[in-house]
């Protein structure tokens, strides 16, 4: 199956099922939020891995958004609704790039991060991670291929992250 048609596949899906589309929408707009929440409260009450994985966040994060906007120098792709016109389920800029997908290289670089450190948190934040990336689809605003660009933009990201914090730590703990 092609991108256009597992998006298809999925949208087709909204309408029927009140409590999915009510999980979707919630995936969609508030969990990274609480994502957010989740991983500072971690890095708080957690134990080194978690501390370790929020360095890691607070150096990929800005990366991903400079890797989205060169991206968006060389490739723009419009979102589901402007194409097939129609009107998504949540409202989103019909003006802004579906690909990639920013809030799921958000949760993938949030995800990732703690599977680096093999946090016990990992399995929950991948779980966070392919929700919000499946509900985005779900409610009609980006196709797969986006959810998955936005996963390989995080690891793009996490990769040269963890390179700059290596070339940090040897300018900054010589002994």
């Amino acid at each position: 199956m092609d991108n256009v048609g597992l998006f298809f596949s999925v949208l087709n899906l909204n309408g029927r099922f009140w409590a999915l589309d009510k999980l979707m929408v919630f995936g969609t707009i508030s969990l990274i939020y609480l994502t957010f929440l989740l991983v500072f409260v971690l890095a708080v009450k957690g134990g080194t891995k978690e501390k370790k994985a929020l360095l890691l966040i607070i150096l990929g994060l800005p990366i991903s958004f400079l890797l989205i906007k060169v991206i968006h120098l060389f490739l723009f792709e419009n979102r589901p609704f402007v194409t097939f016109h129609f009107i998504p389920i949540v409202a989103e800029a019909a003006d802004s790039a579906s690909f990639p997908s920013r809030h799921a290289t958000i949760a993938a670089v949030l995800a990732f991060a703690y599977t680096y450190f093999k946090s016990k948190w990992s399995a929950l934040l991948l779980f966070l991670m392919l929700w919000i990336g499946i509900s985005r689809i779900y409610v009609g605003v980006h196709y797969p291929l986006d959810i998955l660009g936005g996963f390989i933009t995080a690891v793009a990201s996490l990769v040269i992250a963890l390179a700059i914090g290596k070339i940090l730590e040897k300018l900054f703990l010589k002994i």
